[in-house]
C-alpha cells in the first residue's frame, strides 16, 4: 500500500512540474458553433426560399417548440411568416433546455427540408454536414466562419 502512495505522490508532483507557469490559450472555434452558424444560416435561406410556413411545417413538433422556446425562431414583425434569429445575443438556449436541444431541433429542421437554391435538390442535414465536413478547424475566429458560412450559404466555395 505504501508504495501506491509514493507512485500516486511522485506521478503528481511530476503532473505539476510539467504544468506552464501561465495559462494556456487556447484558440479556434467548437466544431458545435460552427455547425450551429450554418444551420441557422441555411434555415435562413430556407425561409426565403421557400417559406417559413412550408419550412416549419415539414418540421416536427418537438422541434418546433424548441426552435420558437429559444428565440432561434420567431414571428416576422409584419406578421407575415416567421423569421430566423441570427443574433445568438436574442437567444434564450436555458428555455429550450440547453444548446444540445436547440442543435438537434436545428438538424431535424434541416433533414425535413430542402436546400434547392445551390444546384440539385438535397436535405438541409446533407447540406450544412457538407460544410462542416470540409470546413472545421480551417479558421480561427467565429467572425471568419460566420463570413465563410454566408458564402456557402450564397452558393459559394466558403472562402470569402
Amino acid at each position: 500500500m505504501a508504495a501506491a502512495v509514493l507512485v500516486l505522490v511522485a506521478c503528481g508532483g511530476r503532473a505539476a512540474q510539467d504544468e506552464p507557469a501561465e495559462p494556456v490559450e487556447r484558440t479556434g472555434v467548437s466544431f458545435f458553433w460552427m455547425e450551429r452558424e450554418v444551420s441557422v444560416l441555411t434555415l435562413e435561406r430556407m425561409f426565403a426560399e421557400t417559406g417559413s410556413e412550408e419550412v416549419l411545417g415539414n418540421t416536427d413538433e418537438r422541434s418546433l417548440d424548441v426552435l420558437a422556446e429559444s428565440g432561434v425562431v420567431r414571428p416576422a414583425e409584419d406578421g407575415e411568416g416567421h423569421v430566423a434569429v441570427l443574433d445568438k445575443g436574442q437567444w434564450d438556449t436555458e428555455g429550450a433546455g440547453s444548446l444540445h436541444s436547440l442543435d438537434a431541433a436545428l438538424n431535424r429542421a434541416l433533414w425535413a427540408n430542402e436546400v434547392s437554391w445551390c444546384g440539385g435538390p438535397v436535405d438541409g442535414e446533407t447540406f450544412v454536414n457538407a460544410y462542416t465536413e470540409e470546413f472545421e478547424g480551417v479558421f480561427d475566429t467565429t467572425e471568419e466562419y460566420t463570413a465563410s458560412a454566408a458564402d456557402y450559404v450564397d452558393c459559394g466555395d466558403g472562402r470569402p
